[in-house]
């Protein structure tokens, strides 16, 4: 079994490296990624032999770095770059996790005063070194019921990946909000992996709007995308067999994972998503083996 996404404290998770390796042991997982969000810290603490060989496993360097597509937010993961280089470029080109949340706390709050969402600013508290700025303000506005008239899908008041995905990301929605001055431009983002010697591919393509989905081709024929994650912990079967369908049409590379944020991203477990999530390894293994094997850590994938 294998998970090729997942998240720690250094970004949005509530597991520490030492914590995920562990959960990763005991789950009996083979290979795993470490995808944090706009930074590799974990994988230089992975460095520590006392932390890396609590897991018995492969590790393959990764990241979730976050850009956008026609205005709306989206992500692009990266594999098997060199962790020295990468940082290069993440110093260059990628706010820190707390300054990303304090500029767009003040996108979200301009926009939302110039539009008459009803707020009070003194009731939104947030840690901008671990929490999320648009969780703490989803939390104030839907205290008052004149704002819900803004919201175009009601699962946006019940969940907080609901706000961000049907809400702020998406241009369709009277709350998005314009994000692409806090992140690398796609073309940019593939451009860092590339140069930092790995493997750029498109995340969850169907946990955003239906924009992304229906322009996939566009994107897929118009960037340098090396693979698409065709095994994501919300997928249907029937998406996963279409980006599969798209993969071998276009001669792309798959990967997967369950999106594993601990206790902060419910039925997201480690490497079985929902409880059904099967990751195919021969789906994955040539681009692993043959491609990057220079950035395994530990051992290396062996096919079935």
């Amino acid at each position: 079994m294998i998970d090729l996404h997942a998240h720690t404290t250094f970004s949005d998770g509530s597991y520490n490296v030492l914590e995920l390796l562990n959960e990763a042991q005991k789950n009996k997982l083979s290979l795993i990624s470490i995808t944090d969000h706009n930074t590799i810290q974990a994988h230089f603490e992975l460095l520590n032999p006392n932390i890396r060989n609590k897991f018995e496993g492969a590790i393959i360097t990764g990241i979730e770095i976050t850009t956008t597509y026609k205005g709306e937010t989206i992500e692009i993961l990266g594999y098997g770059f060199d962790i020295d280089k990468m940082q290069h470029f993440l110093n260059d080109n990628v706010l820190t996790f707390e300054e990303k949340q304090l500029k767009e706390y003040e996108l979200i709050k301009k926009q939302y005063k110039k539009i008459g969402v009803i707020f009070d600013e003194k009731n939104i508290q947030f840690d901008p070194k671990v929490e999320s700025s648009r969780i703490a303000f989803v939390h104030e506005i839907k205290k008052y019921s004149q704002n819900y008239k803004f919201f175009l899908n009601q699962e946006s008041i019940t969940t907080n990946t609901g706000f961000t995905r049907n809400e702020v990301y998406n241009p369709k929605s009277p709350l998005y909000v314009d994000e692409s001055s806090l992140f690398p431009s796609l073309e940019k983002t593939i451009e860092m992996i590339h140069q930092s010697g790995g493997l750029a591919f498109l995340a969850h393509t169907f946990a955003y709007s239906s924009n992304i989905s229906n322009d996939l081709l566009n994107i897929i024929n118009n960037y340098d995308l090396d693979g698409l994650e065709c095994f994501y912990t919300t997928f249907t079967a029937e998406q996963t067999k279409y980006l599969i369908h798209v993969c071998k049409e276009k001669n792309m590379y798959m990967c997967g994972g369950s999106d594993f944020h601990g206790s902060r991203k419910k039925n997201h477990n480690l490497g079985t998503g929902h409880g059904n999530l099967h990751i195919d390894e021969n789906e994955v293994s040539d681009w692993i083996t043959n491609y990057i094997p220079n950035f395994i850590q530990k051992k290396s994938l062996t096919k079935k």
